[in-house]
C-alpha cells in the first residue's frame, strides 16, 4: 500500500475549544445564488462551539462504538474525497480544501491520512466533532492521555486498532478490514488517492516502522447516537458564536455552498420560555440581569456572552424576556422593553 506522500500527516491545527437572543444573519452580505447549492434548517443539540464555527447533533438511536466507526467509514468511502494534505483538519468529520500540498489547488475538498482518521473517530464520538485534528502522532497522544487506547494490535472479531508511523502517516483497522488514505495501488481504495476502505491488505500494518494501539474494551463496548453531526460557519450571524453554548437545543437555518460549506444564517432555541416583568438590576459585568415578575417573583437570568443583549434597556423598564434553562441555569436569548416608566415631573 504505497503512499502518496511520505509525511501526509506532518502538520498540526490547534484544537478548537469549546466555549442568541436569537440569532440572525448579519451585515454580512450572504452567499450570491451562484454560489448556493442549498438552504435549509437543521434541528439538534449543540456538542461543540468554537470562534468561527460551531457543531450540533441530530437526535438518533444509540449504536455500538464499532458500528458507528464502520458506518462512518462507509459514508467517507462512498463520498470518493480525493487526496487532499491538511484535508479535514480545521475540523473534525469536515472535508476541506486543506493546505498547499499534494491534491490541494484550493478549491479540491478532500481528507489527508490523520484528516481522515479523525473523521471516522469524530462520527462514533470518540474524537470532538467540528474541533481541530492534529497531525498522526497527536492523534494518538490525546487518545492515550483520555485511556482510550492501549499499545498493541487488537485482539478477536470485534478490535479496533490505529497504526501510526510518528510524523508520517496513519490509518486504522475496524473488525479486520483497513481504512485510511493511500494512491489508490492495490485491489481498492480511492483511486485519486483520498479516504476510503483500503482492501489490498494494508502490508504496511506488519512494517516494524508503525506502532499499533488499539482501542480499548471499555470503549469497544460502548455506545454513540447515529445523530448525523453538522458543522456550521457562522459568519453569516451577527453574534458570531458568542452565547451558544454546549447542550443548547438550536434550529439552524443555513445555506450550503458549492464547496461544501455549511453556513448558518439563523439560530433559534425551540422550546424557548418567556417571562415578564420589571427590569431589577443589572450585575457590574453584563454577565447577568434580574427581572421582577408580575407575581413578585425575582428571576434572574444569565445573558449567555452576547453582545447588545441589553442595548436600550434600563433599569425599571418593563420587559419581556425570552429565555432556555439548563438545570438551575436560566439564559436569556432575547429581551424586549414592552414599557418605560413615565418621566418624572419638574
Amino acid at each position: 500500500m504505497k503512499r502518496k506522500i511520505a509525511s501526509c500527516c506532518a502538520l498540526a491545527f490547534a484544537l478548537i475549544v469549546p466555549s442568541v437572543a436569537v440569532a440572525t444573519s448579519g451585515g454580512r452580505a450572504l452567499a450570491s445564488a451562484s454560489r448556493v447549492q442549498a438552504r435549509g434548517s437543521v434541528t439538534g443539540t449543540i456538542i461543540n462551539v468554537g470562534w468561527s464555527s460551531f457543531t450540533i447533533q441530530t437526535p438518533g438511536r444509540r449504536i455500538g462504538i464499532v458500528a458507528a466507526l464502520t458506518r462512518t467509514a462507509n459514508t467517507i468511502t462512498r463520498q470518493d474525497y480525493p487526496y487532499v494534505y491538511g484535508g479535514g483538519h480545521e475540523q473534525a468529520g469536515v472535508a476541506s480544501v486543506g493546505i498547499p500540498g499534494p491534491g490541494y489547488n484550493g478549491r479540491r475538498v478532500g481528507y489527508d491520512c490523520s484528516g481522515s482518521v479523525g473523521a471516522v473517530l469524530a462520527g462514533a464520538g470518540l474524537w470532538p466533532p467540528g474541533s481541530g485534528v492534529p497531525a498522526d502522532d497527536g492523534i494518538i497522544s490525546q487518545l492515550r492521555s483520555e485511556h482510550l487506547i492501549a499499545r498493541g494490535v487488537g485482539v478477536g472479531p470485534v478490535e479496533v486498532t490505529l497504526y501510526d508511523n510518528p510524523g508520517v502517516h496513519i490509518f486504522m483497522n475496524v473488525d479486520g478490514r483497513f481504512f485510511g488514505t493511500s494512491d489508490g495501488g492495490g485491489r481498492g481504495g480511492n483511486s485519486r488517492g483520498g479516504a476510503g476502505w483500503l482492501d489490498d491488505g494494508a502490508p504496511d500494518a506488519s512494517s516494524p516502522a508503525y506502532k499499533p494501539y488499539h482501542l480499548v474494551g471499555s470503549v469497544l463496548r460502548g455506545s454513540t447516537s447515529t445523530g448525523h453531526i453538522v458543522t456550521f460557519q457562522a459568519g453569516r450571524l451577527r453574534s458570531g458564536t458568542r452565547g451558544l453554548h454546549i447542550g443548547d437545543k438550536v434550529q439552524v437555518g443555513y445555506q450550503e455552498t458549492r464547496s461544501g460549506k455549511m453556513m448558518a444564517t439563523a439560530v433559534t432555541f425551540p422550546g424557548a420560555l418567556t417571562a415578564s416583568g420589571v427590569l431589577e438590576s443589572i450585575s457590574y459585568n453584563g454577565r447577568s440581569f434580574t427581572v421582577q415578575t408580575t407575581a413578585g417573583a425575582s428571576l434572574t437570568f444569565a445573558t449567555g456572552g452576547v453582545p447588545g443583549l441589553l442595548e436600550g434597556v434600563a433599569i425599571g423598564d418593563a420587559v419581556q424576556v425570552t429565555y432556555t434553562k439548563n438545570g438551575a441555569t436560566m439564559t436569556a436569548r432575547a429581551v424586549k422593553v414592552t414599557a418605560t416608566p413615565p418621566s418624572s415631573s419638574s
